[in-house]
């Protein structure tokens, strides 16, 4: 298992304490593009950060964090699919949730290079027994002040060599085993699932999340709202990305050079 790098642990210090001392200033500029389910992701999501529900007039390098929430790929708009290498590459921060339109059922296996976790198998979304979702970075910031109910159904994947796995499914519910079709069945011996997983992505970073968040957090687990700020006040502040300058309207007008 990867441990989380002592400088990741610094960011999430720094971002807190940074917050506190300027509310107004920080993320004044910046984008968060939510698709998907974005019914838990509250407006204000991130002090200064605006949630855009669609690219509407932005290019996909101009939001710092981009969340694909249990939306299958093929359902991602053109300019998402062709651009999230380039979008990486300039530093972005992408969030991936999990639910029965995520990963492999949800046909991420186009991207799977970028993923946190390895797809295992085409259908992904299981339902198991309620288990604990066991933290394996404790100082890790999107945990901070977060206890985790348990899951009885998430997408079925391993982890990946590269990522640090930062939480996991207790286990005792699934087995892996192959079938006479060469696909995995349930049955045989028991393991412990990733559920949180992050890995860098070119410049950027990917935060992957194996359960239905927006389940989860409907469903009224107490501390959801919180992870979810968590998550995106970390991962705002990782990326660079921001919108470009535009021209503001005057009498009415937009001016012109």
């Amino acid at each position: 298992m990867l441990r989380i790098s002592p400088i990741r642990v610094l960011v999430g210090v720094l971002v807190g304490l940074y917050l506190s001392l300027h509310p107004a200033a920080a993320g004044a500029a910046k984008l968060i593009l939510a698709l998907g389910d974005d019914s838990y992701i509250p407006s204000d999501a991130v002090q200064g950060a605006e949630v855009k529900k669609e690219l509407g007039e932005y290019e996909l390098v101009e939001f710092a964090v981009v969340i694909l929430s249990n939306v299958s790929y093929g359902g991602l708009p053109a300019a998402v699919q062709e651009g999230l290498s380039e979008y990486l590459g300039r530093g972005g921060s992408l969030l991936i949730t999990g639910g029965p339109n995520a990963y492999g059922s949800g046909g991420y296996q186009a991207v799977a290079s970028i993923l946190p976790f390895e797809i295992r198998a085409e259908q992904d979304w299981r339902a198991a027994p309620f288990k604990p979702v066991i933290p394996l970075q404790p100082g890790h910031p999107i945990l901070e002040g977060v206890t985790f109910r348990t899951v009885g159904a998430f997408n079925d994947l391993n982890p990946k060599s590269g990522a640090v796995e930062i939480a996991q499914y207790a286990g005792g519910g699934l087995g892996r085993g192959i079938g006479g079709g060469g696909g995995p069945i349930l049955g045989g011996g028991t393991y412990q699932s990733p559920m949180i997983a992050e890995r860098r992505g070119g410049k950027g970073t990917v935060l992957g999340i194996a359960f239905d968040l927006g389940q989860e957090v409907r469903s009224g687990w107490a501390d959801g709202s919180r992870f979810v700020r968590n998550l995106l006040t970390y991962l705002v502040a990782l990326s660079p990305l921001e919108p470009k300058p535009r021209e503001k309207e005057q009498g009415g007008d937009e001016r012109r050079k």
